[in-house]
């Protein structure tokens, strides 16, 4: 999104000199838009970062925001972000040159622009986050303890020995037995997903992902000039032929995948083809990213691919769904072969993951109340899966005794799965589409994933009623 944006912009300030620059973004949007390079439901860079990357001012950006809005282009969702809004085909509002004229001002005193329409957002994924750990007593228990001011200082980039001890622990939560000499401390699952394909591939690697897969790798592939190579699943995963006959096909360096709990579709490779995968793996050497960050959500365990072959494979244990977003504190298991490049990946990066979140985070594994959450979360997650079972019967609905959210195919609707979304979106209803996390244009499971974790049960009630009307309408 924000690489499309700036070269938009670019072109607009090249062939409108004088125009001034908050118009010439808003071109840039509507450009964007017409030309489908910007979907339904893309979040937009914040005001700031958008405003540090253009070069211009956080008031240049808002206002420009604003126009979009008020031309129904985009809309803002309190707490989550400014998305695009495309109307009907066709009906795509170019910006012109006409000169901007603020909304006539409502009885109310609020413009439209300023407060749009109130959006329930079931695309991302927010894992019931009003059960987090209550930060100010932790910070108050941080406050009492001796040397916590040695943590205000630079630390060695793999971590603190007590913090690498702590994401041993954790690691063990997901099956993964390994030694704190192995475990890296980084900051949130995405810093070591970076980590992992900036020090141990070369550009023009070639990555094998599941056909449908965590958008952000399509972003640092980009990136790091990595190709992905697509990898047909099944309701139970990767297929091993499949990576199979990618390996044949070319030189394929390492594989990604969610084996336990992808995202978005839930499935969950059953363990004779972690066995064959992993087999694969040791057959044409490929090295082995295992990025399970809603593992601990399932109510099933399987041994990680990592305990399967340990000597090839990093494996990523998040801290941040099941405990709160804002901790930033992930653990990277990694051989030894491998270490000393992600050490030096980190040092370079964010030259150490935060000393004081890592004590955060550490202080709860040890303490018992990470796994008390994590509980809590799950069982709130229980009572969400049997509304949206209840309330989706008769759709193909797949969903997970405790997940954090659900995957709802849409083998036929006028549109597609796009066409899905935006009608949700009109209804007021925010899902994720499979376009998302398609790797191609074209994917075999067209669907949406649906976010589970609304505080307000009655509000999740209502969203998903109104899912369920539209499938009824569109007869799928």
């Amino acid at each position: 999104m924000v690489d499309h944006l700036i070269e938009l912009y670019s072109k607009q300030c090249m062939e409108q000199k004088t125009a001034t620059r908050w118009r010439m973004l808003v071109a840039a949007i509507a450009q964007g838009i017409q030309e489908g390079v910007f979907r339904p439901g893309d979040r937009l860079p914040t005001h700031r970062e958008l405003a540090q990357v253009l070069g211009v001012t956080v008031g240049t950006v808002s206002r420009a925001y604003a126009e979009a809005a008020r031309r129904n282009l985009t809309s803002g969702v309190v707490g989550r972000g400014t998305f695009v809004n495309v109307p009907e085909r066709g009906r795509v509002e170019m910006f012109d040159a006409a000169p901007y004229v603020p909304p006539s001002m409502p009885e109310n005193g609020v413009r439209h622009a300023d407060n749009p329409p109130v959006l329930t957002d079931l695309g991302f994924i927010a894992p019931f986050e009003y059960l987090n750990p209550d930060l100010q007593t932790a910070v108050w228990r941080l406050a009492g303890q001796t040397g916590l001011n040695a943590l205000g200082g630079y630390q060695p980039a793999r971590g603190l020995d007590r913090h690498r001890e702590a994401g041993a622990l954790w690691a063990a939560r997901f099956g993964l037995p390994v030694s704190p000499k192995n475990v890296l401390v980084c900051a949130g699952a995405q810093h070591a997903l970076l980590t992992v394909l900036a020090s141990l591939f070369d550009p023009g690697d070639r990555i094998a992902v599941e056909q449908l897969s965590y958008p952000l790798i399509k972003l640092l592939a980009r990136r790091l000039r990595l190709t992905l190579i697509p990898i047909k699943m099944d309701k139970f995963g990767m297929l091993p032929s499949a990576l199979e006959a990618a390996c044949r096909a070319g030189d394929v360096r390492g594989v990604y995948l969610m084996p336990t709990c992808h995202n978005p579709t839930l499935a969950m490779l059953p363990e004779y083809r972690r066995t064959e995968i992993v087999e694969l793996c040791r057959k044409d050497d490929l090295i082995i990213i295992e990025d399970d960050v809603y593992a601990l959500t399932s109510d099933q365990r399987l041994p990680p691919l990592t305990r399967l072959a340990p000597e090839r494979s990093c494996f990523i244990a998040s801290t941040s769904e099941a405990l709160c977003a804002g901790l930033r504190i992930a653990y990277l298991c990694a051989p030894e072969a491998f270490y000393d490049r992600l050490e030096r990946t980190i040092s370079y990066t964010v030259s150490m993951a935060p000393p004081l979140m890592a004590e955060l985070a550490a202080m709860w594994i040890g303490d018992g109340t990470a796994d008390d959450i994590l509980a809590a979360k799950r069982r709130e997650a229980a009572r969400a899966n049997v509304l949206a079972r209840r309330l989706l019967d008769g759709f193909s609905l797949e969903t997970r005794t405790t997940g954090f959210f659900c995957w709802l195919r849409i083998p036929d609707f006028p549109g597609g799965v796009e066409g899905f979304a935006v009608a949700a979106r009109r209804k007021g209803v925010l899902v994720a589409d499979s376009s998302h996390f398609a790797l191609t244009p074209s994917s075999v499971e067209q669907g949406v994933r649906i976010a589970l974790g609304i505080k307000d049960m009655s509000v999740l009630e209502d969203a998903l009623r109104k899912l369920a009307d539209l499938l009824q309408q569109g007869a799928c």
